[in-house]
């Protein structure tokens, strides 16, 4: 059996982990942050989501990206063409990472444009201030959008995923 090269075993450790990472970076901000959030009141929880949006857009897309160069680099590195199995499935572990970027932009955009608008109303306001959202259609007071947001950021959160088990997939195959 001929060993494995040191530069393929430390991208396929990089795609696996980083992807991984993401993945669960992003479930934990919908299963711990976002119910704490909840139970916050409405200024203090827009606040609290623009933070945790603007930390998880500097750091997830980064690590994402090392993913994403990782798979595609093994992809290529390894077989050179997409009519091998492994190929595409390295292939497919990184369009599943970088399916995090349309699914924020087209699925998640409308909650988030909507959320921003809240924090911008509401940052003024001390933690002492009671904040009044009246007139709301249904479903657009902060508290609901917030949720919102939690259920879909889930559904973002399986792209990653579904990458490191592909790539763990490809790698131990």
């Amino acid at each position: 059996m001929v060993p494995t090269p040191t530069a393929i075993r430390v991208a396929q450790t990089l795609g696996i982990t980083t992807s991984a990472y993401v993945a669960g970076s992003i479930f934990s901000i919908s299963y711990l942050s976002v119910p704490s959030f909840l139970l916050a009141p409405s200024p203090v929880l827009a606040r609290q989501w623009q933070l945790s949006f603007d930390r998880g857009k500097i750091i997830n897309p980064a690590i994402a990206l090392v993913s994403i160069f990782s798979y595609a680099w093994l992809s290529y590195k390894l077989y050179g063409t997409l009519n091998h199995p492994k190929a595409e499935m390295y292939a497919l572990s990184a369009i599943a990472t970088l399916g995090i970027w349309p699914y924020t932009i087209f699925g998640m955009m409308p909650t988030n444009k909507k959320l921003f608008k809240k924090y911008d109303e509401m940052k003024g306001l001390s933690v002492e201030e009671k904040a009044t959202e009246v007139g709301l259609a249904k479903g657009e007071s902060t508290k609901e959008l917030v949720d919102r947001w939690g259920m879909f950021n889930l559904g973002r959160g399986m792209l990653p995923l579904v990458g490191a088990v592909l790539g763990m997939w490809a790698t131990l195959d």
